[in-house]
């Protein structure tokens, strides 16, 4: 009797055994499976090409997704009906989350500010999500003051503004405001992609103000994040999957951005500047939670900053990486808990980061010798290429407005200097809450601004990297054919025969084609930026 069941097990076991060969899963392939395959970015974002990713998650994971967010958010769609690109009139989300363009302020927002002058401290309760900031005035010329995020208000449509390029937004003074009060839960699912199966790939849906104000206006081309090798603790023979070469994908929703390319296209002027950051792509992605494949649209896909962004910047992948993200992402004061590590390396110590912020804040009396020391533990030339080219790209959902989206890599092949990796870009290329190219405006409350600006000689490298911007990456010409090859490769993606559809889009076809040539479209956006840096700092010499 007993013999039985363990007969069975060994049928079993032979079985798996026949179908997996090695125990991988029939199918696997070093190239496009193993661990220590070269990443393969023509593979996975190729400039000429929308490609098709399939997810298949099972009815049940699929609901423990939609509970989670449930728990965090309340229910789906009842938070407001969110226009696509535009506010919510009703009294959602302005923009699609906070921070946003344009849109009616929650009440909530203004409360926290009654009684209050700006620069006031406040404190907030939006969505069951408490957050501290400053109080400001919004650009609606009432004086109403609200709180909001980083103490900036919350922006509004107009071009760059003066010869200066500002246009009145209100640099904050740290904190961070978390719409999710948690990492969402992840879930296996299968992902199928270039005729190939990934299997046991973890899935969750990521992201902060972007995917509050989708889940809450009910839209349901949600952002995702797949982790390949998530699940192999208890799916062994999976261990080491990565997706060519890839061991984690982002996929965002471009929610809040009616051209749907300024992710991508800010990226690839990073890239052209010689900033560290992400390659991205397009996907059509279809999901499949028990019904069939459903079309959730049109997405950018963006390499994790893990070891392939690593490797291709660095040439390494073994120092520490940290992901920067709260009030000690301001270097005003160290704060392990604002720099989450993301790497072994980074899990023993915080030592790069607190010395680096420790320098910053040093006496600056003898500037020769305080640049010194912190060059010696910043890439501060780096620093200044990247504050130029996201200054006149007007990339305000970042450091100096927000204290998140950067990385900070210690290289130790260059003595664990820090280097700073820029990241999502969706709101870059807009008018909202602009900082002026002067910078003049920014307080002590972004020091490595401030204090790099003070300094006569960072100050010159910044005006000069910024006039070469507008001859290089960021001249009209490039950024228009740049804009031009980006929208014509997705036009029939949102307004042709494979176009998104109702609940799971943030455009439409006239929206999305009046994106680069409208009245305030992103070919007149760059050439008032190249004619507002050439008014402030002059030309190139």
């Amino acid at each position: 009797m007993h013999g039985v069941p363990r007969v069975a097990a060994l049928a079993t076991a032979l079985f798996l055994v026949a179908a997996c060969g090695d125990g991988r899963p029939d199918g696997w392939s070093e190239e496009s499976h193993g661990k220590n395959a070269k990443p393969a970015y023509d593979v996975v974002f190729p400039s000429d090409k929308v490609q098709r990713l399939d997810v298949v998650i099972s009815a049940s994971d699929w609901q423990s997704m939609q509970d989670d967010m449930t728990d965090m958010l309340g229910d789906f769609g009842t938070g407001g009906t969110m226009n696509p690109g535009g506010g919510a009139p009703d009294g959602g989300m302005p923009g699609g989350g906070m921070p946003g363009g344009g849109g009616t302020l929650p009440a909530e927002l203004i409360t926290a500010c009654q009684g209050k002058a700006a620069g006031d401290a406040c404190t907030a309760t939006l969505f069951g999500n408490t957050f501290t900031s400053t109080c400001a005035s919004i650009p609606d010329g009432t004086g109403t003051l609200a709180c909001t995020p980083q103490g900036g208000g919350p922006g509004g449509p107009g071009g760059p503004g003066g010869a200066d390029g500002g246009t009145g937004g209100m640099p904050g003074g740290g904190g961070s405001m978390d719409l999710i009060p948690r990492t969402p839960v992840y879930v296996p699912a299968t992902v199928r992609f270039n005729g190939q199966t990934w299997w046991n790939v973890g899935i969750r849906y990521k992201g902060n103000s972007t995917l509050s104000g989708g889940w809450r206006s009910g839209i349901g081309k949600l952002p995702f994040r797949l982790n390949f090798d998530k699940f192999e603790d208890q799916y062994p023979e999976i261990e080491g999957q990565h997706f060519y070469g890839f061991s984690k994908l982002s996929l965002s929703s471009n929610q809040g951005d009616t051209s749907y390319i300024r992710d991508h296209v800010a990226s690839d002027t990073f890239l052209a500047a010689g900033v560290p950051t992400a390659h991205t792509g397009f996907m059509a992605v279809y999901v499949d939670h028990g019904a069939g494949p459903e079309y959730f649209g049109l997405y950018t896909s963006a390499e994790d900053p893990q070891k392939s962004l690593l490797d291709s910047h660095f040439g390494n992948h073994d120092g520490a990486l940290y992901e920067a993200d709260g009030t000690g992402a301001t270097w005003g004061a160290f704060d392990q808990e604002s720099f989450e590590p993301q790497s072994d390396a980074a899990e023993a110590t915080w030592e790069s980061v607190e010395a680096a912020i420790a320098t910053l804040h040093s006496d600056r009396s003898d500037a020769a010798a305080w640049r010194a020391r912190l060059e010696e533990r910043l890439d501060v030339d780096g620093f200044l290429q990247w504050l130029a080219v996201n200054t006149v790209m007007v990339n305000w959902d970042s450091y100096g407005n927000m204290s998140h989206n950067y990385y900070l890599y210690a290289d130790p092949n260059d003595g664990n200097r820090l280097h700073w990796i820029t990241w999502d870009h969706n709101l870059s290329m807009s008018s909202n809450r602009t900082l002026s190219l002067t910078l003049s405006e920014v307080t002590g409350s972004w020091p490595l601004i401030r204090f790099l600006m003070d300094d006569p000689v960072y100050r010159a490298q910044y005006e000069q990297y910024a006039r070469e911007s507008i001859d290089g990456p960021l001249s009209p010409a490039t950024m228009k054919a740049r804009m031009q090859a980006a929208h014509d490769l997705i036009a029939p993606y949102v307004s042709g025969d494979t176009a998104e559809r109702e609940g799971f889009t943030y455009t439409n076809a006239q929206q999305f084609d009046a994106s680069l040539t409208g009245s305030a479209g992103l070919f007149g956006f760059v050439e008032q930026r190249e004619a507002a840096v050439r008014s402030t700092f002059g030309n190139a010499p």
